[in-house]
């Protein structure tokens, strides 16, 4: 039996995990080097392009592949070398959620639900459908619990296979694709649940995905091309820059290599007056934007969560900066800098006018301040 205390730090641990397949008689490696860590409570987003190893990477975490060369923990526990009856334990405090649902149709959804908990140790048939019941509810599907997966929408499968995964409280979620057979308004909200019953349960949860609508989730997001792990800028870029679509994004990526600062608590990002030549992404803390008064009384104006820009109507419109920038969050707030020029050029490529963009981005701040 697993002990919670294993749960409070890193749930998953990797270091220089590589893959690798036959192919034709011959090895092709699909992973190398990947170095990651992802802990309790923490939603992180997996992106790549066709190909580039993410559902290897997902398989080997959720203890579905073995592991050739590296070092991969989850909940303290080495896999290397690990034997497959210890795998097949060691998935029972795992949730999956699959692209296509993986429902039995020949089963009602509580007998769906309840498969996570037959595989429990102290299964019970009356404890489980209690369980079972409880969870269904949190999804908005109680009145469910005796149809059967022909008799749902897609959206409601989905919810369905969310709570089978997280009925039994697992300590790691994994996601495959989970949106990709949803439209836009249900897929975000399968994703919304699937993060919030996992916090609400201390679960971290790792989410391959290639949906764009979905990065403001993210607590990170990281990025596998080639088999090779790195940060993945241009999505994080997504959270401020919606205007621009998916390849403006992956160009702006590649022609200016985009710049992470890290500010501390209480420190002054940018100072009124001063030159803003960059445009400035929150991707992690908060900010609050301030005047000082004649009287040098603040005057706070508004504050910035992940996912809001500032400095752009400096930068766009060549003026120096109006307000004050301050670290408010009692975590350091991590800022995501693209150059002016860049960032022209590549709007300028896009189709987007200087005018219209500002526009856009005047129309969001409006929005912003009206929901402050």
């Amino acid at each position: 039996m697993l002990t919670t205390n294993a749960f409070k730090t890193n749930i998953v641990e990797i270091d220089c995990l590589n893959h690798y397949y036959q192919e034709g008689g011959q090895r092709k490696q699909v992973l190398f080097d990947v170095n990651l860590a992802i802990q309790s409570g923490e939603t992180l987003l997996l992106t790549g392009e066709s190909g580039s190893g993410k559902t290897t990477l997902l398989s080997l975490i959720g203890c579905l592949r073995a592991v050739q060369e590296g070092s991969l923990k989850i909940f303290n526990r080495e896999l290397f070398g690990i034997q497959e009856t210890q795998l097949f334990k060691l998935r029972r405090y795992v949730g999956y959620v699959f692209q296509h649902f993986n429902l039995l149709d020949f089963m009602t959804v509580g007998q769906n639900v309840q498969i996570s908990l037959e595989l429990q140790d102290d299964f019970s048939s009356q404890k489980a459908k209690k369980m079972s019941r409880e969870i269904l509810a949190k999804v908005g599907l109680e009145d469910k619990f005796s149809s059967y997966p022909r008799q749902l929408s897609g959206g409601q499968k989905q919810r369905v296979a969310i709570a089978r995964a997280l009925v039994h409280s697992p300590p790691l979620v994994l996601a495959d694709e989970p949106t990709a057979a949803l439209d836009s308004r249900t897929g975000l909200e399968a994703i919304e649940l699937i993060q919030s019953l996992a916090r609400e349960q201390g679960s971290a949860v790792l989410i391959v995905t290639h949906d764009q609508r979905i990065f403001h989730v993210a607590d990170r997001i990281i990025q596998l091309e080639d088999g090779r792990l790195k940060r993945g800028y241009s999505e994080e870029a997504a959270l401020g820059l919606s205007e621009l679509t998916e390849r403006e994004l992956n160009q702006l990526a590649e022609n200016f290599h985009f710049k992470v600062r890290t500010y501390q608590p209480g420190e002054i990002i940018l100072y009124e007056g001063d030159r803003a030549p960059e445009f400035y992404i929150l991707i992690q803390g908060s900010v609050e934007v301030f005047q000082e008064s004649k009287n040098a009384r603040k005057v706070v104006l508004n504050r910035l969560e992940r996912g809001d820009y500032f400095g752009e109507i400096a930068m766009l419109m060549g003026r120096r900066s109006q307000a004050n920038v301050q670290v408010i969050s009692n975590i350091p707030a991590r800022i995501l800098i693209i150059n002016r020029k860049v960032f022209l050029d590549t709007v300028s490529d896009s189709g987007l006018t200087k005018a219209v963009l500002l526009q856009q981005m005047l129309q969001r701040l409006k929005m912003s301040a009206t929901l402050n």
